[in-house]
């Protein structure tokens, strides 16, 4: 009577496991969102609206008018330097943030890197005008 028991008590906990390993989740969800995967869709993203964009520019000939032209490309211009002015704004927001919160704390190393952001924030605010004052647009 004890073997069979025993027997039973064996089978019950080898279903339990093969159910466990069975329905058991993926160890890493994470790795579809990697870093790497996310820069490579941003990379694809940007190429294909430059692709598009370059698609849809006109052909100029010499005797002809280069204005058509050069509009299309001004207002791609336009559109990066909007682009990095804006991700500059959150940059400057979130220094601020960072350096109020380690200054209420008394972190002087985070209290440096909010700093480092709050810089990096205006310069890339300021890169339109940097590239005026250069004769680069």
């Amino acid at each position: 009577m004890k073997s069979t028991h025993t027997a039973q008590n064996q089978r019950q906990k080898n279903a339990k496991e093969s159910t466990h390993k069975r329905f058991s989740p993926p160890k890493n969800r994470l790795k579809a969102f990697s870093i790497t995967r996310i820069k490579g869709m941003a990379v694809a993203l940007a190429a294909t609206a430059v692709a598009k964009a370059m698609t849809k520019a006109k052909t100029a000939y010499a005797a002809g008018d280069v204005k058509e032209v050069t509009d299309g490309i001004d207002v791609l211009k336009d559109l990066v330097l909007a682009a990095v002015a804006g991700v500059g704004v959150i940059f400057l927001a979130w220094g601020l943030l960072d350096f109020g919160t380690a200054y209420s704390a008394h972190e002087t190393s985070q209290q440096s890197a909010a700093i480092k952001k709050v810089v990096g924030g205006i310069i890339m605010i300021a890169v339109p005008s940097i590239l005026k004052v250069l004769g680069a647009t």
